[in-house]
């Protein structure tokens, strides 16, 4: 897995402006870590690049203090992707720390929905990226040519100490990191003959929150 170091503030915008919080909220995780609230979110705003309105979703992460005993930090929102497509999302934390994990895209022309998925280690208290990992789906035809993108949907995360779990559903018949880290044409997924389907996933990856993190186990049924 490429690590992709601390994402600077800068990249990930603080969404503390009024009219952030006032777009509509249509979808949000939550969970409870050492007496603050996490919550990854999913806001409806209107795309400004489009001819006519249509969908723009920002996704992004809030704090809260629920114990001011234990939790010490100051709430905040960061904003981490958009996607034309519905996103995904799922959070979750363990004694070593706080993932969430979302899908996004858009419509790609003659192939389809686009889609890949993102996970965010985070700094609990400034809610900055610490690691990032990333899936994508591809489409391989036979000849090993130019191919072209297909979707990873993200099902659940789960986090079990140092190990993060990812179960979804890939489109398409070869599935890698994002960026990946394997030459073109990607592995085809074993058994598929060249054939692009739907195909459930699990991601595995080891030793998530260490500073040198292997690359995920990826295994397609």
């Amino acid at each position: 897995m490429r690590m992709l170091g601390t994402i600077a503030v800068g990249m990930m915008a603080l969404l503390a402006s009024p009219a952030h919080a006032e777009l509509p909220l249509v979808n949000e995780e939550r969970v409870s870590w050492q007496g603050c609230d996490y919550a990854i979110q999913v806001r409806e705003d209107v795309d400004p690049q489009w001819y006519w309105p249509r969908p723009l979703y920002r996704i992004s992460v809030t704090s809260e203090v629920v114990s001011p005993s234990t939790c010490s930090l100051t709430p905040g929102t960061v904003e981490l992707a958009t996607s034309k497509l519905a996103p995904r999302i799922a959070i979750a934390a363990s004694t070593e720390g706080l993932v969430v994990a979302y899908s996004f895209g858009e419509y790609a022309r003659f192939y389809g929905d686009w889609v890949r998925i993102r996970v965010h280690a985070l700094d609990p208290s400034t809610l900055d990226s610490v690691r990032v990992a990333g899936l994508k789906g591809a489409i391989v035809p036979p000849n090993g040519g130019a191919g072209g993108p297909g979707a990873t949907y993200l099902g659940e995360l789960t986090l079990h100490h140092h190990t993060l779990k990812l179960t979804g559903t890939l489109y398409g018949n070869a599935i890698t990191e994002d960026p990946a880290t394997v030459p073109w044409p990607y592995p085809v997924v074993k058994g598929s003959d060249f054939v692009v389907k739907e195909y459930p996933f699990l991601a595995i990856y080891p030793d998530f929150f260490d500073p040198t993190p292997r690359s995920p186990v990826l295994v397609t049924f």
